[in-house]
């Protein structure tokens, strides 16, 4: 097992399943922005119009360029952290607002469903707390992986200089 971590096989996997989730999900939010906007409002979670207008608008191109960075390796630790506060804060919103609508439904959270604004439209909470929890924890083997074999710019050298 040791010997598959170090070849920094599992670590590519993960960027490639993570970083290219992020970007395609910010490319659909990117196609449709005014839903994405409408959806966002939906949270109730942020009231001022010029603020909910920037979510809608930098939101989707920083998961492109985090998606991208973390595809390529560069910045490793930083971006999968980055990513994973992102994950997070979308996490709880999805869940809080799960919670909401079950109670006024009168159900159970795991029997709610919605449109989350994640961009690939009705989803079920507890399908996407799932989802959003597997990818958090491939976003801290990331970010506490020590190989950086396979990333573009890693500030360590993967082989000793010659000199």
């Amino acid at each position: 097992m040791s010997a598959l971590l170090n070849s920094g096989l599992v670590l590519f996997v993960v960027r490639l399943v993570a970083g290219g989730m992020f970007i395609y999900l910010g490319l659909l939010k990117i196609d449709d922005q005014v839903t994405f906007l409408k959806l966002i409002r939906e949270y109730e979670i942020v009231e001022t119009p010029w603020v909910l207008n920037a979510i809608a608008a930098w939101v989707p191109w920083l998961e492109i360029w985090l998606g991208a960075l973390l595809v390529l390796g560069v910045g490793l630790r930083g971006t999968a952290l980055l990513m994973l506060a992102m994950l997070v804060v979308f996490t709880f919103a999805v869940w809080q607002r799960g919670t909401a609508l079950a109670a006024v439904e009168g159900g159970v959270l795991c029997d709610m469903e919605f449109d989350c604004g994640c961009g690939t439209g009705v989803v079920n909470v507890c399908s996407k707390l799932i989802e959003n929890s597997a990818l958090m924890l491939a976003l801290v083997v990331a970010s506490l992986s020590t190989t950086r074999r396979w990333c573009l710019a890693s500030g360590q050298p993967n082989a000793p200089s010659r000199r």
